[in-house]
């Protein structure tokens, strides 16, 4: 989701009971009498599975709308509506029974054609589907062909032969294939109540059904709240503990720290001066969040795609001195295209981050004027806007640290810096409407590829335009490599070529640090897909 976050300390008294947020009620005590409320920094853009984009939307659609995966507390995937798994066909037919006792809030039983139809929606192109890419990911049949529009959506390799029974066809065995599942546009769609609903469907609370451990309740586009109540119907309800979430938008950091210490939030996500007001905290959980920030260069510009140039300025980046100096978050330097705890080496168990064995994003001003001084006889750029959106106030800061090394390192060349709003630019990156720019991503799914992916030759979230035939082919090789070890050489070669090329230098892992009342258990932020699951979260 790649995706993006913001969840944040004060206990208040009421009836001689210490609440500290999670508002139990003062007559029974139980955990099923309870609310949680968590903060998000974007509102939701829709409950459609199919388009949701924002976190904030993912993580409504996720809880409320369950596939055939969910991921537990400890970040493991476990079934959610289906009961079971027989793979045949060495690998490349997944036949699923979706359970007797699954129903969808409105009564209807959750049925096989649910997952066809809702997963050819999310495959058709016409709906422009943020994550249709997924599709390929997971391997499934023909989805590659289907999303650029070169294949009927009826081609898809997913069908029902019976009304509990879903068969899946691959076109090659995805060792992830449970974790890319869990992830919320693969939910179902009950097609009846879909047609009935017609263009109003995921708009509002009530033109929505639930499949999950919660349903909404009084909820419209554009509002800045979304109320979560546990789902009576649900075929696991017995073991949800929380009756309620509430999901409060809050975009201003210390106005939901102050909502925290109001008693009104019970977790927020803390950034910039606020992690060293509040790490001493008893309710400072210090956590690294799920994205890596990058700076990206557009390869059809003229000057910007020299190689030598780009090398430079890479070079010219202190990355601990951003995270150390200006983030003060936790935020740590990333040498990587693919962040921390995403990956291990199968057989030593080192994480994929700390095995990149390139010096391209190492600090080195000797190094930088090298690269620089090849540059200055191969392009006569001499200036390059620096592009970055206003989502984070860190942004700024940033952006200022990347000007000024890089006009003290390469003397001569000047950068400009441009603020824009967030879908700004999104716009001009796809678009290749910009020089370079500050950019995140984090994975969708539990697996290296779920980064490496995205800068395959075409693919939609390659916004640097950047292409490598010796790249390509890793990375196919690597999706239809069975072996794990060495599938995991393969990535790690790609992963190097991709940093080597300094079309997309990684900059840092964002630092997470929340308040959460440390009465809240199993309510971990997941590194990767959905970053917050409430089922199995409980208030002790």
């Amino acid at each position: 989701m790649k995706r993006s976050a913001a969840i944040v300390s004060t206990a208040i008294a009421c009836v001689g009971m210490l609440l500290t947020g999670c508002q139990k009620s003062s007559n029974s005590g139980t955990q099923n009498q309870s609310k949680i409320t968590v903060v998000e920094n974007t509102p939701v853009d829709s409950l459609d599975p199919a388009v949701a984009y924002q976190e904030s939307a993912i993580v409504t659609v996720a809880n409320t709308t369950e596939g055939l995966y969910t991921m537990d507390a400890h970040d493991k995937p476990q079934f959610g509506l289906a009961s079971k798994v027989k793979t045949s066909n060495h690998g490349l037919t997944k036949t699923f029974t979706i359970r007797e006792d699954a129903k969808w809030s409105n009564g209807d039983p959750v049925t096989a054609n649910d997952f066809v139809f809702g997963w050819r929606r999310f495959s058709d192109p016409k709906n422009a589907s943020p994550y249709n890419f997924e599709l390929g990911a997971a391997g499934i049949k023909n989805a590659d062909a289907i999303t650029l529009g070169k294949k009927p959506t009826s081609d898809l390799g997913v069908r029902a032969t019976g009304p509990k029974t879903l068969v899946v066809e691959l076109d090659h065995p995805v060792p992830f294939l449970s974790r890319i599942l869990a992830f919320a546009p693969f939910a179902p769609v009950n097609q009846k109540y879909f047609e009935k609903t017609g263009k109003k469907f995921g708009q509002d609370s009530s033109h929505v059904i639930a499949t999950g451990p919660y349903k909404i309740k009084d909820w419209k586009l554009g509002d800045n709240t979304v109320q979560l109540v546990k789902n009576p119907k649900y075929w696991d309800a017995k073991n949800v503990k929380v009756k309620e979430i509430k999901l409060d938008v809050i975009t201003d950091p210390e106005k939901a720290a102050i909502a925290f210490e109001n008693g009104n939030a019970d977790y927020v996500r803390l950034s910039g001066q606020l992690v060293s007001k509040y790490h001493k905290d008893k309710n400072f959980v210090d956590e690294i969040s799920n994205f890596n920030h990058y700076l990206i260069f557009n390869m059809k510009e003229p000057g910007i795609n020299n190689a030598n140039l780009r090398k430079a300025i890479s070079v010219s980046l202190n990355r601990k001195e951003i995270t150390t100096h200006i983030l003060k978050d936790g935020s740590v330097p990333v040498h990587s295209m693919v962040m921390r705890k995403l990956g291990k080496n199968p057989k030593t168990g080192k994480d994929f981050a700390d095995e990149s064995t390139t010096n391209l994003s190492q600090y080195s001003p000797a190094d930088a004027k090298k690269y620089w001084n090849k540059a200055k006889s191969e392009t006569k750029l001499r200036s390059f806007t620096l592009l970055y959106d206003d989502s984070d106030p860190s942004y700024s800061n940033v952006a200022a640290y990347i000007k000024a090394q890089v006009e003290k390192n390469l003397p001569g060349m000047k950068v400009n810096l441009q603020q824009v709003s967030k879908k700004t630019r999104l716009d001009k990156m796809a678009k290749s409407n910009f020089d370079a720019g500050i950019s995140r991503w984090a994975p969708d799914y539990g697996d290296i590829s779920a980064v490496l992916n995205m800068y395959v030759t075409g693919n939609a979230s390659n916004y640097a335009k950047w292409s490598d035939p010796e790249y390509d082919r890793l990375i196919a090789q690597a999706n239809k490599e069975t072996d794990l070890s060495k599938r995991y050489q393969l990535l790690l070669k790609a992963n190097n070529i991709l940093v080597d090329s300094a079309a997309c230098p990684p900059l840092y892992q964002a630092g997470a640090p929340v308040l959460r009342r440390t009465n809240i258990k199993d309510m971990p932020m997941h590194i990767s897909g959905v970053p917050l699951v409430f089922k199995y979260v409980y208030i002790k």
